[in-house]
């Protein structure tokens, strides 16, 4: 009879219409019979109406149960379908759930509005033909990167809420859409296996926004939480979104997209797609490359468009690029970082209809040089035979010219030492961020301990092989592990050496992804590395976690480069000499330059905590010293203290409250004020897809899944797919009803009473 209960918690309250039947028994438990003389003729009177009476009791007990019931039904709210039998007594009423995509894309301005203005003009005009007295009711979803659900209520409240909206940064999350639009039509449906729930998205129909629904997702890719709920995870499993729609198929809901987007499929814009270095800048005066990524979605070719860069807030030259159809373009702009710490970019373009991709922001780190320890177990006044020689002429300043003052950088601070030098108590190991050891034939005890302590806080040790080095097998006792618990990566074995004129080895392979060797990956450096010869070297047998980076052309393809992660810290081994008699590495400067340094870059990085996140994203931030009295300044100028305690790590450093994602929500260039300090800068970006305006085509859209119906912008529907009907409700009906039989049960039973009064 019925196809459902708006509020179907309510319907168990039908059960309290058997309260005046219990009342009714217990009423009749509470009489005792009591015999007495005349008792014989009260009951001959009696059996002459009993019929009677019990018919005028059960009348009024059933009046009063209908009461109680209709009344129950009536808060309950039943409904009935367009075809059911009680359909021409019931009062049609509206469910609707009205999305509205609030993405960056929605910014976009044609003519006089923007894309998300034009929705909202018609978001209103759909929600003042709804009926809030006879019932309709409205669901107002804010699409973005977390959709937002403003609550069931009543139309007039929605359409006091449509002025307060405005288009976000955020890329729109279509997944966790449809979930909260799953979650509102299986509760409607509340068992009954059908929603009438009706759907409809306001959007600018992009295509990134229903990209989800093609094809299957990657295993890195098909494993989404929202709210709890997990997709199936492995390669090749159904896109979230599609599962989502085939739930709301099988609730009978139909998904109405209606089209406010531009009328071209390839809408004109230029957006600043990325801001990256092109360089790894360490220390002082380093000098910085920064690439400028410009893309122009549109059809048509932009030339001679200009481009901004600004560092820490002063503005390099302008540069010009031209942009091809649908191509991209790059502007590369060059300064040098005074200091080090992070550099605060803003690139610009000049602005277009849609602005909010015309800026973007990035934090790049210019880290303080790399403080090198090296223990020289060879020193020597012939630079040839000395064991660090070459090694710290590698190391030696970048210079522009000749003279004091050309300095171009200075990546790296070494200092030699003697291996007895270890043993000082002016020597902290916490101050170096690199320890090489170079041929030190032999190692205190103390030294070694205090070695293990800073390579496990952090640093990385590189032991290198030399003329002193005699003694492997007391090496081996003080410095390897078979367990994995000495210092040493590999266990070293026996020396092995040729004459120079004879035959020699060379580097027969190599890990070309390894940002240590990676500057020979190219074809065209790649004999510096691979043509050297090298005359002698220690073979070594590595340990099972320990990686091979380097193998030479001997028979037994002996490790050359070997690492090791040890705890926070890394070890390597370089199974020759920095001395020229090892090898010509060490006195072939288009082969020990780039090799040391990105080396040694490589093995003094710190991993540095992201200052780059999307808007209305979680952002923690890292600090090498104890923030005071922080205080977050977004890009509009407001802000707010960031008052919780700040928490240092294992590392020493420390770590900053989160950002919030209502922390987070505009993109720019953040920073956060420090007392006594200088304030730290962030960068929200927006996501490069939001860029990407080009428009789905309508029979594209109509084909990704039945449950998607395609609207004009003025609500029309195309093609055959029905649309959610109107149901009714009866609670009207059920109210006349209740009122009409508590009516009867009050003139029923004042009838009775005064009949019966008037008998005795």
């Amino acid at each position: 009879m019925f196809e459902g209960f708006v509020n179907p918690g309510l319907v168990i309250g039908t059960s309290l219409a058997a309260v005046p039947l219990l009342i009714h028994l217990l009423n009749r438990q509470r009489h005792k019979p009591l015999a007495w003389g005349a008792m014989r003729f009260v009951i001959a009177a009696y059996r002459k109406t009993r019929r009677r009476v019990q018919l005028e009791n059960l009348l009024l007990l059933l009046l009063r149960m209908g009461v109680v019931a209709l009344l129950a039904l009536c808060v309950a709210r039943p409904f009935v379908g367009a075809d059911g039998g009680l359909a021409l007594l019931t009062e049609a009423r509206q469910d609707v759930v009205l999305v509205v995509d609030a993405s960056a894309s929605m910014g976009y301005r044609e003519d006089v509005e923007t894309i998300f203005e034009r929705s909202l003009r018609r978001a209103t005009s759909f929600l003042e033909k709804l009926d809030g007295p006879r019932g309709d009711r409205v669901q107002l979803i804010v699409m973005g990167g977390t959709p937002r659900a403003l609550g069931w209520g009543d139309p007039s409240k929605a359409l006091a809420l449509i002025p307060t909206l405005s288009p976000g940064a955020e890329r729109a999350d279509l997944a966790a859409t449809l979930g909260k639009v799953l979650a509102i039509c299986e509760e409607d449906a509340s068992g009954t296996g059908s929603s009438h729930v009706q759907v409809r998205v306001l959007c600018d129909l992009q295509q990134d926004l229903f990209a989800s629904l093609r094809g299957t997702l990657s295993a890195e890719d098909s494993s989404i939480n929202l709210e709890g709920e997990q997709a199936a995870e492995g390669s090749g499993s159904e896109p979230l979104a599609r599962q989502h729609l085939d739930k709301l198929q099988e609730l009978g809901v139909h998904v109405i997209v209606e089209d406010h987007g531009p009328a071209p499929t390839h809408p004109a814009n230029l957006s600043i797609q990325s801001v990256r270095t092109l360089n790894q800048p360490i220390g002082e005066k380093a000098r910085v490359q920064v690439v400028v990524q410009v893309a122009n979605h549109g059809t048509s070719p932009r030339p001679a468009e200009r481009v901004s860069l600004s560092v820490n807030g002063n503005k390099l030259p302008v540069a010009q690029v031209d942009i091809p159809p649908l191509g991209r373009a790059e502007a590369l702009f060059s300064f040098q970082a005074e200091t080090p710490g992070a550099q605060a970019l803003l690139a610009q373009l000049e602005g277009d209809r849609l602005s909010v991709d015309d800026r973007r922001a990035a934090v790049i780190m210019v880290p303080p040089a790399i403080s090198v320890l090296v223990v020289n177990g060879a020193p020597s006044t012939d630079l040839d035979k000395d064991g660090v020689g070459y090694l710290l002429m590698a190391l030696e300043p970048l210079r522009g010219g000749d003279g004091p003052g050309n300095t171009l950088s200075a990546p790296f601070a070494a200092r030699e030492i003697a291996p007895a030098d270890l043993l000082a108590s002016s020597l902290d190991l916490r101050d170096y961020d690199v320890i090489v050891l170079a041929g030190v034939a032999s190692l205190p005890e103390f030294a070694v301990q205090a070695l293990t302590e800073r390579v496990a806080s952090g640093a990385s040790l590189i032991f290198a092989m030399g003329s002193r080095l005699a003694d492997l097998e007391g090496t081996n006792a003080r410095l390897f592990g078979a367990d994995g618990s000495g210092l040493l990566p590999a266990e070293l074995v026996q020396k092995r050496s040729t004459s120079r004129r004879g035959r020699y080895w060379r580097v027969a392979q190599f890990d070309e992804t390894h940002p240590a060797l990676s500057f020979f990956a190219e074809e065209r450096w790649m004999p510096l590395l691979t043509e050297v010869p090298i005359y002698s070297f220690v073979e070594s047998r590595p340990l099972e976690d320990a990686r091979v980076l380097a193998r030479l052309d001997d028979e037994g393809q002996s490790p050359l480069l070997v690492e090791r992660a040890f705890d926070q810290g890394r070890v390597y081994l370089w199974t020759t000499s920095f001395q020229r008699e090892w090898t010509d590495i060490a006195a072939s400067p288009n082969t020990l330059v780039p090799l040391v340094h990105e080396w040694i870059v490589h093995a003094g990085s710190r991993n540095e905590s992201s200052r780059e996140a999307r808007p209305a994203e979680s952002l923690g931030l890292v600090l090498h010293a104890f923030p005071r009295s922080p205080q977050l300044v977004r890009p509009d100028g407001t802000g707010r203290p960031l008052a919780e305690e700040p928490v240092q790590q294992a590392d020493g450093r420390w770590r900053l409250a989160t950002l919030t994602p209502s922390d987070t929500a505009l993109p720019g260039l953040y920073k956060v004020q420090l007392e006594g300090a200088p304030a730290e800068p962030l960068a929200i970006a927006l996501d490069p897809r939001e860029s990407e305006l080009e428009r789905i085509p309508p029979a594209a859209l109509n084909g990704l899944h039945p449950a998607l119906s395609l609207a004009k912008a003025d609500g029309g529907t195309s093609g055959d797919k029905p649309v959610a009907p109107r149901r009714g409700e009866l609670w009207r009906w059920l109210a006349l009803a209740a009122l009409a039989f508590l009516v009867a049960e009050s003139v029923w039973g004042a009838r009775l009473g005064r009949r019966r009064r008037m008998t005795a």
